[in-house]
């Protein structure tokens, strides 16, 4: 089968050679790799390749994910298989003192916490946390909701991005 993904990678060197390695090592067959460099921490990839059947490619995404790398679209022979969203939120206030796994446990009964930024001045202060959420574009509202919640619940300010 033919399979088209579209992965987020760190930009770092060696990245994209992480990214590939699996692919053949679970059988797969790269036809074309397209790599797009943005600005910011990012770099997009869409790879297409050929794979034997769908327990190969289910351990392919398996490894990726070991990896810290997101497939954030699948298609296989054409048809959508499925399409994530990463969104990032800040949060700022006592976002430490006010259960920060709480906050992250409601919001991966949604979709997945993948990364966290934490700026934190004094035990004092406010803190913010900057949350990388990875989730279904189906989910997004709900999401949003859940956000609104906690902020509201919890006494946060909510920054959420504009992509």
């Amino acid at each position: 089968m033919i399979v088209s993904m579209q992965l987020e990678l760190r930009d770092v060197p060696g990245s994209l050679i992480g990214a590939l390695e699996p692919v053949s090592s679970h059988g797969g067959n790269i036809l074309s790799v397209v790599h797009s460099r943005r600005e910011g921490r990012r770099v997009v990839v869409q790879i297409v390749f050929k794979i034997g059947d769908m327990r190969m490619l289910e351990l392919l995404k398996k490894s990726l994910r070991q990896r810290n790398i997101r497939a954030t679209r699948v298609s296989i022979e054409g048809r959508r298989y499925y399409a994530r969203a990463v969104v990032d939120y800040m949060l700022v206030g006592h976002v430490i003192d006010t259960d920060l796994r709480d906050t992250i446990d409601r919001i991966n009964r949604i979709g997945l916490v993948s990364d966290i930024d934490v700026v934190m001045p004094s035990p004092e202060d406010k803190s913010s946390v900057l949350l990388h959420v990875e989730i279904d574009e189906k989910k997004a509202g709900r999401l949003l909701d859940c956000m609104r919640s906690v902020c509201k619940e919890k006494n946060f300010t909510l920054v959420r991005s504009l992509g």
